[in-house]
């Protein structure tokens, strides 16, 4: 009797250690964040560039506890849609341009005016320091989300089919499709430049045909979307610098341990530098084989300080476009360059 108590006994707590593995096991997989972030690139882009490096930053520094999942190609929504999706919570997160948080916070929209950065070491100053922090802390106080970091989508340079861009001058009377970004338009206007409001994607059809004579793009948009084939010059001139920011809504920040929550926030700013020095390597590779496709006007060969004090020649314009703390900012990413 003794031995059929003991026996049943025995088979009690493997039947409970059994049940109890299964559990465990069942608890590790629900530990596992998965969250769904969204962009408008190419799966080759900058943005996709960007969001490689930030996935395996992230499984490595969460031991696999945090999955990222990336739909490139507006899979989830155009960049508004993006937005509103992270701002309600509907979406997890996304990779997106900074000047189309400008409804939430304007100042976003002054990273994005033009020949305001000098090049890829000033923007990973401001971005990365305290003047990108308080402004991300800024956006996350006013559009209600996230924000994680600030990362490289690429200086924007001009292309057209008029004729050589060297001198503020040679803008004159070219009609330039340019994003629905006021910044944008106002320091085009200045020059004698009409910006022409048209979809990324009716673009490449619209410079065949004439609508317009030129655009300004980042070289790895240029060179992707076969942009050379439809303009005959291509001025290296960093007319202006274009952020991406990486955001997150409140629900899913919310669902993380405070452990993954830091290895995000350092994943983001590590992909921020990293993504920098890859981009410069691939931009650099993109010159050199756009050499035979189009003539290359480069910055070396421009009065670029000439281009740059026509824009802040109207700064009073944004400043009463936008207020004093849009100016503000202008002038301390200004500062830090020196």
């Amino acid at each position: 009797m003794k031995k059929l108590i003991f026996i049943l006994g025995l088979f009690t707590v493997l039947v409970m250690y059994g049940c109890g593995d299964s559990g465990n096991e069942t608890n590790a997989e629900e530990e596992v964040v998965e969250i769904s972030i969204g962009h408008v690139g190419a799966p080759v882009s900058p943005q996709q560039g960007a969001a490689d490096i930030f996935t395996e930053l992230v499984e490595e520094k969460t031991g696999g506890s945090v999955e990222i999942k990336i739909y490139n190609s507006s899979q989830l929504g155009d960049e508004r849609e993006l937005v509103e999706g992270v701002q309600m919570g509907t979406i997890d997160g996304g990779i997106i341009s900074a000047g189309l948080f400008a409804s939430s916070y304007n100042v976003m929209e002054a990273f994005e005016v033009p020949f305001l950065f000098e090049d890829t070491e000033h923007t990973l100053t401001v971005n990365n320091g305290e003047i990108g922090r308080e402004v991300l802390d800024n956006l996350e106080a006013n559009a209600g989300l996230k924000a994680l970091s600030l990362w490289e989508h690429g200086f924007r340079q001009i292309t057209n089919s008029r004729g050589p861009i060297e001198t503020p001058e040679d803008l004159q009377g070219l009609k330039i499709r340019s994003p629905e970004v006021q910044s944008y338009s106002v320091a085009l206007q200045e020059f004698g430049a009409n910006p022409i409001p048209l979809s990324f994607s009716e673009l490449y059809v619209a410079m065949d045909r004439g609508v317009v004579d030129g655009q300004h793009n980042p070289l790895m948009h240029i060179e992707g979307q076969r942009f050379y084939e439809v303009q005959d010059y291509l001025t290296v001139m960093d007319f202006a610098y274009t952020p991406n920011v990486l955001v997150l809504s409140d629900s899913i920040w919310e669902q993380l341990s405070e452990e993954q929550q830091n290895a995000l926030d350092e994943a983001a700013l590590e992909t921020a530098e990293l993504w920098a020095e890859e981009a410069a390597e691939e931009n650099e590779e993109i010159l050199t084989e756009l050499e035979d496709k189009i003539e290359i006007i480069h910055k070396e060969d421009l009065d670029w300080e000439a281009f740059k004090q026509v824009v802040e020649d109207v700064y009073p314009v944004y400043e009463e476009e936008y207020g004093s703390e849009f100016v503000q900012f202008l002038e301390e990413v200004q500062a830090a360059a020196n």
